[in-house]
């Protein structure tokens, strides 16, 4: 069923223009957040304590309707995903993308000891991938496979055709040191752990389940960590937006002190951009994120 999905928005993402794909996309966005009144309750719930924790009051009617908004990126940011997958239309998507700070990328690179640069599930992590390869960076992403072989190959097809490197899940330690070794990026998420360790970091007040992977490769190979976002604009443009480098010192740094740096920066961008956050459930919900993250993982 999925798979059929896909290849049905990658055909069509090519053939139509790009306000149709996500006028179509916004208005499946609307049907899924129609069918999906649980889930949507707890991205409503996730919104609330967002807004919570940098003192805004939202109601629960507002929180639902802001909630409405997050399916709705989504799909549009699943439609540019494939719209944007041809190498024939990389320069129209390099005059749509707003570049901030990618000066930190090159601070970072001058130390030599390779980057790690964290991200999250926030607007279109895709482009900006895409973007950083084409400002001439050798780019690794970890990934996890997914559960049905056709899918992971065409979504490996769409990355690899835009100059990024794949590392899966399961060999990503020794991939990622090696790419680190080479002085290349490795980007990994920093709100979603995959991982079976229980541990919490802070996060919008609160404990939750962060990985830890990010603070641990840093530590280990010496590379700086650069926490680096790519958001939708009102008028459907993207920026793409870096944050100074975190130098790490293993006399004074530790996991513990690491994560909380980059949950704080994470915790920045998702707040600022809350409506395109795309996590459908509550990190704050140890045990339930601990085991939609097992199967997950499973399946994959």
């Amino acid at each position: 069923m999925k798979y059929g999905l896909f290849r049905a928005a990658a055909a069509i993402t090519r053939i139509v223009p790009r306000a149709v794909a996500l006028t179509v996309a916004s208005w499946l966005g609307r049907v899924y957040f129609a069918l999906k009144q649980s889930e949507a309750g707890e991205v409503a719930s996730n919104l609330r304590r967002i807004a919570s924790f940098r003192g805004e009051s939202l109601g629960e009617n507002a929180a639902l309707n802001r909630a409405r908004n997050i399916y709705i990126s989504f799909a549009k940011t699943v439609a540019d995903y494939f719209y944007f997958g041809p190498a024939s239309r990389a320069d129209a998507l390099k005059a749509l993308v707003e570049v901030e700070n990618i000066e930190s990328l090159g601070r970072a690179r001058a130390a030599g000891k390779g980057t790690v640069v964290v991200t999250a599930h926030l607007g279109c992590v895709e482009n900006g991938g895409a973007t950083i390869v084409r400002h001439g960076y050798k780019f690794n992403v970890v990934a996890l496979p997914m559960a049905d072989p056709r899918v992971d190959k065409l979504f490996r097809a769409q990355r690899v055709g835009r100059g990024m490197q794949v590392i899966e899940v399961g060999r990503a330690t020794r991939e990622c040191l090696r790419a680190i070794q080479r002085n290349e990026i490795v980007a990994l998420l920093g709100d979603r752990d995959f991982t079976r360790n229980r541990d919490t970091t802070v996060f919008f007040g609160a404990p939750a389940r962060l990985p830890s992977g990010p603070a641990r490769l840093a530590l280990a190979t010496g590379a700086p960590l650069v926490l680096g976002f790519c958001v939708r604009l009102p008028d459907d443009r993207y920026k793409l937006f870096f944050y100074d480098p975190i130098f790490t010192d293993k006399t004074k740094d530790t996991v513990e002190t690491l994560n909380r740096r980059i949950a704080e920066l994470v915790e920045r961008a998702i707040g600022d951009h809350a409506e395109q956050w795309h996590l459908f459930h509550s990190p704050w919900n140890v045990e339930k994120d601990w085991s939609l993250a097992q199967v997950y993982t499973a399946n994959g």
